[in-house]
């Protein structure tokens, strides 16, 4: 009897996300491995997990791939010529002033997703279902199996929004933290 396809949607319940996330990462790590290992390949990746923790991988390290990845992006704006390696150098005063604008503009992003998401808690605290409404020891098995479907759905979106813009956020930093060893 073979495995069953799983229908590519996100799961609903936490502890079976949690399980599965765990349960995928191992086996997306170990892919990355053996890639590695059959075609010498340098790689690295990083994951969040729904709850926001950082997992990473990298071969022969996560540092060292990050380095080679920056080294390798600012190999390809130069051309060569002595005297625009010269001009290079002066523009990246700039290049480094352009990077932390930009994570200075994630950050203000972030904060307003905080406070939009602070606003929307709020709103559906106070709004929502006339049926949740009603004191919780009041609503049946199925209405609270409803409303924590809905509560978990919303938290689920909140948090995967919230995961990108770490994401994006830390990569903004780390190409940060090159432009500034150089």
């Amino acid at each position: 009897m073979g495995r069953k396809k799983i229908k590519m949607e996100m799961v609903q319940d936490m502890n079976t996300r949690q399980v599965t996330f765990s349960k995928r990462r191992t086996g997306l790590f170990k892919k990355a491995s053996e890639l590695a290992t059959l075609c010498n390949a340098e790689l690295g990746i990083v994951v969040f997990s729904p709850g926001g923790k950082p997992y990473s991988y990298g071969k022969p390290n996560l540092d060292a791939v990050t380095e080679r990845f920056m080294r390798e992006c600012d190999d390809d704006s130069d051309s060569g010529d002595d005297e625009e390696e010269e001009e290079e150098r002066g523009k990246s005063r700039p290049k480094m002033k352009k990077v932390n604008e930009r994570l200075d503009c994630l950050k203000r992003e972030i904060e307003a997703e905080k406070k939009r998401g602070e606003e929307r808690q709020a709103k559906l605290e106070s709004a929502g279902d006339e049926r949740f409404e009603k004191p919780i020891e009041k609503l049946t098995i199925d209405e609270l199996k409803e409303y924590m479907d809905k509560l978990e759905a919303v938290h689920g979106r909140i948090q995967g929004q919230a995961n990108k813009m770490q994401a994006s956020s830390c990569l903004v930093f780390l190409s940060g933290d090159k432009a500034s060893v150089e």
